[in-house]
């Protein structure tokens, strides 16, 4: 009788926790673990490291980025090289050539008839290419110009258009290349050396132009536009004495021009000249009394 108390007393506590799992099991089974404190920490370290590695991943792309743009600079310089390098083998290919039939003609003599006929070749090439030109077809012009340096490599105006070509092309360097040949043909052409002057400044070779300034007025010296910007380019690199040769030459050749009078008064009182500075004020005051630049000038001579 004793033995079965125990017994009694075990089976009423099992099902009274059955009994009471069986009321909280509902409970239990639609427990949401997303909103357990220790789900919530686990997410939220989760999303966390995300931003961060989100954030890591948008600064290495900046970085990298920074590092390649100067190669992407570094090759757009190559591709220029690339391109100016394929022409300078093409005119290289183009003199053996030349010299390869120079050879020939020496076998077997030009005919005056040959040389005519390809004198007007040329010519119509030219022509056909100065045509495109004029109505903006640039493609067509270079193809023909050098369609006429092909037929005959000593062509001053084929290179002169091509030159100018290559210019209204806003190619500089093949430009530059072009008209440097065309100096080789013609050293005493002044007009090529103004416009290498005018590239090199462009680029901002201010030596270099002065240098091709300086022959350009060599070869023709009754151009006073020339000795004016020759003048500005000397004051520009601190050539002050230089730069007031230059623009009392461009006086000389035009002694009332109000432009030129300002710019000598500028350089005289850049070089401390007081007599010329007072000299270049009273020609500019004849020419143009109402010149508002009058007053400041006579303040910075009376400084000298």
């Amino acid at each position: 009788m004793y033995n079965l108390v125990p017994l009694i007393v075990i089976l009423v506590s099992l099902a009274v926790i059955l009994f009471i799992v069986a009321r909280k099991f509902p409970q239990v089974a639609n427990l949401d673990v997303n909103n357990l404190p220790e789900e919530k920490v686990s997410q939220k370290k989760k999303e966390l490291l995300g931003k961060r590695f989100a954030a890591k991943a948008k600064k290495t792309k900046e970085v990298w980025f920074n590092r390649l743009a100067p190669l992407k600079k570094l090759w757009g310089q190559f591709q220029l090289k690339f391109r100016i390098y394929v022409g300078k083998v093409e005119r290289l290919w183009h003199h053996e050539q030349t010299l390869k039939n120079k050879e020939k003609e020496k076998i077997t003599p030009v005919t005056e008839e040959a040389t005519e006929a390809k004198e007007q070749k040329v010519n119509k090439l030219i022509q056909e290419a100065e045509d495109n030109f004029k109505i903006g077809s640039l493609d067509k012009a270079e193809e023909l110009f050098i369609a006429a340096i092909k037929v005959d490599d000593k062509s001053t105006p084929a290179y002169r258009g091509l030159g100018d070509t290559y210019l209204a092309k806003n190619a500089p360097e093949e430009a530059r290349e072009t008209y440097r040949f065309l100096l080789q043909l013609e050293p005493d052409d002044d007009s090529t050396l103004v416009k290498l002057a005018a590239i090199a400044e462009g680029q901002g070779d201010l030596e270099e132009a002065i240098q091709y300034l300086q022959q350009a007025v060599a070869v023709i010296g009754s151009l006073s536009p020339r000795f004016y910007h020759l003048a500005e380019l000397l004051l520009k690199v601190g050539q002050g004495n230089t730069a007031k040769e230059a623009i009392l030459e461009a006086l000389e050749l035009e002694p009332k021009n109000p432009k030129y009078l300002d710019l000598l008064i500028e350089t005289a009182i850049i070089c401390g000249d007081k007599t010329l500075a007072v000299e270049g004020y009273n020609s500019l005051r004849l020419v143009n009394a109402e010149n508002q630049k009058l007053e400041d000038f006579k303040d910075r001579i009376g400084k000298i």
